[in-house]
């Protein structure tokens, strides 16, 4: 069980080295100091995630709105280079646990 431990130590280590998760730090560093962008994006992702979680059927023509709404945010390099560098880090992470999961046999009693 140590050794595993270790190891994920080791891969933490990695991931902080990783090119991903520096553009990540950078672009994050970038955006934080404009607070009035970053009020503005907190305010589209919480508007887009209630759209995403949302039962309603027409939530595409909704999140289509919400996007030409934010569209001069959106469009701004900062914002844009930190949704890259957000979602490149978040990819990587997933393919992390993805291949860390591969060919465990775990079972979930709500499954």
């Amino acid at each position: 069980m140590r050794d595993v431990v270790k190891q994920s130590k080791d891969l933490n280590e990695k991931i902080k080295r990783s090119e991903e998760y520096n553009n990540y730090i950078d672009a994050k560093k970038a955006l934080y100091e404009h607070d009035d962008l970053c009020i503005r994006l907190k305010e589209f992702k919480n508007r887009n995630e209630g759209l995403q979680n949302s039962p309603v059927t027409d939530s595409y023509d909704a999140v289509v709105s919400l996007v030409k709404e934010y569209d001069d945010l959106l469009h701004n390099p900062l914002v844009s280079d930190f949704l890259r560098a957000e979602q490149k880090i978040c990819r990587l992470m997933q393919q992390v646990y993805i291949s860390i999961s591969d060919g465990l046999e775990l079972e979930y009693l709500d499954e």
